[in-house]
């Protein structure tokens, strides 16, 4: 039998606030709830924008303290945060490969300055989890509140809704 509303947790990282605001629009359409990845490092500044270029091409992936251990009181999560450098954002890929336990159930929702494709970015998220992402989406910055970005959330919800059918049989 499939549960009525999974219990959603929204795991954002967001370092110039498009993808708080896409995490944001997620958790409510969702009713889900919002945590968020601290990564001092990268938090604001000339420096701390070339270190996060840096890390990504390096794939240096260290998750730093974060207010959780695990994630597995949700049935899902949604990661939601920026394209780096062809990567997601090394935060996402530190709590990827952290010892962190996550549901089973992991869907990537990216945002991108559109200067690399989302598919590389995908894959290196998939290569780090190990398995597939129940759903996938990225918007452009360029397209923030738009009607495309509306359409990329609406066909986000429903690959979402329909890899948790798949997942029960129905």
């Amino acid at each position: 039998m499939k549960p009525s509303h999974p219990k959603t947790g929204i795991v954002y990282y967001s370092r110039t606030g498009h993808s708080r605001r896409i995490a944001l629009k997620l958790s409510n359409l969702l009713k889900g709830s919002l945590v968020e990845l601290k990564a001092p490092a990268y938090t604001a500044g000339f420096l701390s924008y070339l270190r996060a270029g840096f890390d990504s091409v390096r794939q240096h992936c260290v998750l730093g303290p974060q207010s959780f251990t695990s994630l597995t009181e949700y049935d899902r999560i949604i990661l939601c945060g920026p394209v780096w450098t062809s990567y997601p954002a090394v935060p996402l890929r530190a709590l990827l490969r952290s010892d962190v336990d996550l549901p089973y159930t992991v869907a990537m929702f990216l945002t991108s300055g559109a200067h690399s494709p989302p598919h590389k970015a995908f894959t290196a998220g998939e290569a780090d989890l190990t398995h597939r992402f129940a759903a996938t989406a990225c918007v452009s910055n360029a397209d923030e509140g738009s009607d495309e970005e509306a359409h990329i959330i609406k066909r986000f919800l429903r690959d979402l809704e329909d890899a948790r059918a798949s997942s029960y049989g129905t």
